[in-house]
């Protein structure tokens, strides 16, 4: 019984550093969304854009990456041809 005990409290130990770790991380990544955000609403504030339209501008950017990169793939595999 005294090693299932050290067993059980050594897994509790390890628990606890995991959930001290999850916390520290949580902690870092709130710092980065709110840099993020910050910095997204810097150039919203370059921009004279209302929020909804700059997010559809960059899911149009975002929609032509997509395309090149498959046009690109196509060309790479010849199954199209420019």
């Amino acid at each position: 019984m005294p090693e299932t005990e050290k067993t059980l409290e050594e897994r509790e130990r390890a628990v606890e550093a995991r959930e001290r770790e999850l916390e520290e991380r949580e902690k870092q990544l709130d710092a980065f969304s709110r840099q993020v955000h910050r910095k997204k609403t810097e150039w919203y504030e370059h921009v004279n854009l209302s929020v909804g339209q700059m997010n559809i501008v960059v899911r149009v950017v975002y929609l032509l990456l997509a395309l090149t990169f498959v046009l690109i793939v196509l060309e790479a595999t010849g199954i199209f041809k420019l």
